[in-house]
């Protein structure tokens, strides 16, 4: 009985170590598949730091002896260097990655905004959440085509889902003809656009930043071309030549000052990037394209570009038009919420409810005491244009 007892112990102690050794290569090959993840994604984040400004979902999968790579992204870049890296390591790549635009984009790979101000969503759905806007005349890059929905790319490389009527869709030629046909931008805050000089019809509203083609003038109107062909008219003191207007323009202080001024009392829009309503960023935004300049869009992006300004010394190193941070300190990491434009003598204007100024100096009646203790970085725009984050609209490829 003793001797049948300890053949069977040797047998499963036999068992296990066949168990045990049979699982040893899987572990390893999981180890190493594993270890092509980690690569892949660190050459994501290297060509897309941000999942805001661009796409890179990259997974791998073995198939036999083989790796797959599967996923999307909308840069060629990533995926070139990815199968590159893969590749010398002696294993056969096969690449089944999705380049945007796809094939549901066709040739018309761009769009130019028809309505004065369009709602881009997080997600293909009416109830998503509202993350940006583009005005009348902003052109995009459409990365796919879902039928109502279409994903675009905003100048300011923000990626986000819009209905698909909002957009005059267009392939290179006519894109290309957009661009180089004689426009006007439209300078007043809001407006209208009349069927006729006698204003007895309205063929839609308009918003600062608007850019439509030029038909000539009309005594003191300027009749207007839409980018979806709508024709109509807009008084002639409210728009100017769009090449004059954005080869003269610079990220002057003072000028961004100004036009932020103009949007004094302007409701606080989450998402919001018009005169008609803007969130804190979309504020910083609007006054700096009015401007000529492009930004990145949320706050926690813009704190990114820039000259760093020195503020151990509170605001005494702030020129007017500065980038002002707010947030709070995580885990010894700074995390931005909010963004403000330094007016000069500790004030700073801002969308906070609605666009307002207040002070960082305690003794002012508009001192704000929780910004002044979540100050926490300031950047220049001025001299640091033409770079990644502030681009000049006429650098632009899409303008």
């Amino acid at each position: 009985m003793k001797t049948i007892l300890v053949r069977f112990v040797k047998a499963v102690i036999l068992l296990f170590l066949v168990v045990i050794f049979q699982a040893i290569p899987s572990c390893r090959s999981e180890s190493k598949f594993q270890d092509f993840q980690n690569i892949i994604d660190r050459i994501s984040i290297k060509w897309v730091p941000d999942q805001r400004e661009g796409i890179a979902g990259l997974t791998v999968h073995k198939q036999a002896e083989k790796i797959i790579i599967k996923g999307e992204t909308n840069c060629p870049q990533l995926i070139m260097e990815v199968l590159d890296s893969l590749s010398a390591k002696g294993y056969e790549v096969i690449d089944s990655v999705l380049v945007l635009p796809g094939n549901d984009v066709g040739e018309y790979k761009y769009g130019i905004a028809t309505l004065s101000v369009i709602n881009l969503r997080r997600e293909p759905e009416h109830s998503a959440e509202l993350v940006s806007q583009s005005i009348l005349g902003t052109p995009v890059k459409v990365l796919k085509n879902s039928g109502y929905w279409i994903l675009v790319q905003t100048p300011d490389k923000y990626i986000a889902w819009s209905e698909k009527v909002s957009f005059q869709l267009m392939n290179e030629a006519e894109f290309n003809e957009w661009k180089n046909a004689r426009k006007v931008i439209y300078i007043e805050n809001t407006g209208w656009i009349y069927e006729s000089i006698e204003e007895k019809g309205v063929i839609g509203d308009i918003v600062a930043g608007s850019i439509m083609k030029s038909g000539g003038k009309s005594g003191s109107w300027e009749k207007v071309i839409l980018p979806d062909g709508r024709e109509g008219y807009v008084r002639g003191k409210t728009v100017v030549n769009y090449c004059d207007w954005k080869n003269r323009l610079t990220a002057d202080g003072p000028a961004v000052l100004r036009i932020a001024s103009s949007l004094m009392g302007i409701p606080y829009l989450w998402g919001g990037s018009s005169s008609k309503g803007v969130d804190c960023s979309g504020f910083a935004q609007t006054a700096y394209f009015m401007n000529g300049i492009i930004l990145s869009r949320d706050a926690s992006l813009l704190a990114l570009h820039g000259q760093p300004v020195d503020i151990s010394d509170g605001w005494n190193n702030l020129n007017t038009g500065d980038l002002m941070f707010f947030g709070s300190i995580r885990n010894s990491k700074p995390r931005v919420t909010h963004v403000a434009i330094y007016k000069g003598d500790s004030e700073f204007i801002h969308s906070a409810g609605r666009v307002m100024v207040n002070s960082l100096d305690s003794t002012r009646s508009n001192y704000s005491s929780y910004r002044r203790n979540s100050f926490l970085s300031a950047r220049r725009i001025s001299g640091s244009v033409s770079i990644p984050g502030i681009v000049a609209v006429r650098d632009h490829e899409l303008y």
